[in-house]
């Protein structure tokens, strides 16, 4: 005869739920990895398609405003610009400031320029010939060149071609769905 205590025993035992825990954390230690990972490469694609929407508006603009525009980018402070002064400081946050990255608008100078301290990991770099590409607004051209964007083990290019299409790549090979360079 069973004692009634046993038989109506519920719940589990401490060696029961230090195993349930082992296994949690087995398990949270292999996908805390790829979940970094996933962060980055995120980040990354961000940050490309930040500086290709960037490019691309710099192109339109050139044909609306009837004025070459140029791009420029300070990879120290991770920035990217474009105004209708060659070189201008995409550094600078104050519009009305004579070589900031801005262009008027309704009357008012506004900044257009990006910069990297939403996208934490990613590092820059450029290859522009001179100090970066001028839209040519009668042509569409433009001076060749390329952003360079690394996150970890990732890495994606923004290239202007010397016909001014601007698309995003993988330097090596097809990366995050973008077609290889």
């Amino acid at each position: 005869m069973q004692n009634k205590q046993t038989l109506n025993q519920q719940g589990f035992t401490l060696i029961e739920m230090m195993i349930v825990v082992a296994i949690v954390a087995v398990l949270a230690a292999i996908a805390v990895p790829s979940f970094n990972d996933f962060f980055e490469k995120n980040r990354l694609k961000r940050a490309a398609e930040e500086v290709y929407g960037l490019l691309v508006k710099a192109k339109a603009e050139t044909v609306v405003r009837n004025l070459n525009l140029s791009v420029s980018a300070d990879t120290d402070a991770w920035c990217v610009g474009y105004a209708t002064t060659v070189a201008c400081d995409c550094t600078e946050t104050d519009p009305d400031t004579a070589g900031a990255c801005a262009v008027p608008i309704a009357g008012s100078n506004v900044l257009q320029a990006i910069d990297g301290t939403t996208f934490t990991g990613v590092t820059i770099s450029e290859n522009f010939a001179g100090s970066g590409p001028i839209f040519n607004s009668v042509r569409g051209t433009a001076g060749a060149g390329r952003v360079s964007l690394v996150a970890g083990n990732w890495a994606l290019d923004v290239v202007v071609s010397g016909y001014g299409r601007v698309r995003i790549c993988g330097p090596n090979a097809n990366t995050m769905g973008y077609g290889g360079c």
